[in-house]
């Protein structure tokens, strides 16, 4: 690694592009892992590494994505993604998206640090106007990192999302470019 790999250095994690050889760590298991997936629109349809790369040539051909890996410092390990998704270039607004699907790194602050991150990226650099996200009702610790991160509670959309049996409501938040 080298320090133009990193694309955001956050400190004790940083942002950089996804790579072919993230596809042979366990990026794919972490929509197979029902705890990682608890609250998420994930973990339906079994996953595979062919699935995986599918998804990432999808993603580094996108105009409307951009998606990050979060790597940790000392340890070089690739613990989640990050990503601005259905980029909209003419209403400058995006939906972020984000899971730590290595368990250890949990509770430590780094999602937070990556929202942030990410929101001021598609401000500065991108020069959107909003970001906003859907979370599930019950994921109180997205909700935190997201509030903690400025974003703002918009509304609810009742039976949003069918998880573990049930239509699960979700939580619109949404971050306005102070620039803007």
């Amino acid at each position: 690694m080298t320090e133009r790999d990193k694309f955001l250095d956050l400190g004790e994690i940083y942002l950089r592009s996804l790579r072919q050889e993230d596809l042979e760590g366990s990026w794919y298991l972490w929509f197979n892992d029902p705890v990682v997936t608890r609250y998420q629109n994930k973990g339906i349809i079994p996953n595979t590494r062919e699935k995986q790369a599918d998804y990432f040539r999808h993603i580094a051909g996108s105009s409307e994505d951009v998606v990050l890996a979060i790597v940790h410092e000392k340890t070089a390990i690739h613990i989640g993604n990050i990503g601005l998704h259905k980029i909209d270039y003419i209403h400058r607004h995006a939906e972020v998206g984000i899971v730590i699907g290595e368990k250890e790194f949990w509770k430590k602050g780094y999602a937070t640090k990556c929202v942030n991150a990410m929101a001021g990226y598609a401000f500065g650099t991108l020069n959107l106007h909003r970001v906003y996200a859907i979370i599930m009702e019950e994921n109180t610790a997205s909700l935190k990192t997201f509030e903690h991160a400025g974003f703002l509670r918009e509304g609810v959309m009742k039976g949003f999302f069918f998880k573990n049996g049930s239509y699960r409501d979700v939580i619109m938040l949404g971050k306005i470019n102070p620039g803007s």
